[in-house]
């Protein structure tokens, strides 16, 4: 018996060293590049590896796109580099080195800060704290917690049991809450804007078109629609326009 609990134990701890192997023999050759200052290999490689999409997901995608980060940083494409930055937060949104390295790059590009510390963004970087799949666990198991106290309540009744359910709606809508945010706050094609100071909005897809809006470098908008060299984006402020391909960067990599 003990011999076949051996086994299986050395069979799983193979099977996640080889895991690691793979996960790491990716982009081992990326990484080399980089670490010998090629990084033109570097990024050729690290976006071959990005689009081998789904085997590149999760983690493995976010610790990608934040050497790409680091990449544009040496560049010299400091906007470049927030846009790959913010892109490996909305895969792995408590990752601190990542955060770290976007707010040293977003002060290079001299733009406010992802977080300015204030009681409204601290509250967002809670609500957004979480992935999709966790937001909705939380939600699922604040759900069920619900579900617990009510049925308390109903098998006993009384004043107690009265509180305990209004508590477990309480907890549930807490726990809900980043789940709600990310709902409220999704936005399917988010790009950011890297235009050196602002990027012009204009009414058609061609330089001649009326300006209609100004979208400041650093901001986000989402992407509508796309024609060769040229996007169409909405702001925050919900205004649509036409501004060159190479003004915004895709958040959703």
């Amino acid at each position: 018996m003990h011999g076949w609990i051996r086994s299986l134990f050395v069979a799983f701890l193979t099977l996640l060293a080889s895991g690691a192997y793979a996960q790491e023999s990716r982009d081992a050759e990326a990484i080399a590049a980089y670490r010998a200052g090629d990084l033109a290999r570097a990024r050729e490689s690290w976006t071959r590896v990005l689009a081998a999409e789904p085997r590149v997901a999760g983690d493995e995608r976010a610790r990608i796109l934040h050497n790409l980060g680091n990449l544009a940083f040496r560049e010299g494409r400091v906007l470049e580099s927030v846009g790959w930055f913010s892109a490996s937060l909305r895969l792995r949104p408590r990752d601190a080195d990542t955060w770290s390295n976007l707010e040293h790059a977003r002060r290079e590009a001299k733009l406010d800060p992802a977080d300015r510390g204030d009681l409204g963004a601290t509250l967002r970087r809670l609500l957004s704290a979480f992935t999709p799949s966790e937001a909705r666990l939380l939600a699922l198991g604040g759900l069920c917690a619900w579900a617990a106290a009510l049925a308390f309540e109903a098998l006993r009744g009384g004043r107690t049991a009265r509180w305990f359910a209004l508590g477990g709606a309480a907890f549930a809508l807490l726990l809900a809450s980043p789940w709600v945010h990310g709902v409220v706050t999704r936005v399917d094609r988010p790009a950011l804007v890297v235009e050196e100071g602002k990027a012009l909005v204009r009414s058609e897809p061609r330089t001649e078109a009326a300006v209609v809006a100004e979208a400041a470098a650093g901001s986000e908008v989402e992407e509508v629609d796309a024609l060769p060299g040229w996007s169409k984006i909405r702001t925050a402020e919900g205004l649509e326009g036409w501004v060159a391909a190479t003004s915004t960067f895709g958040l959703a990599r």
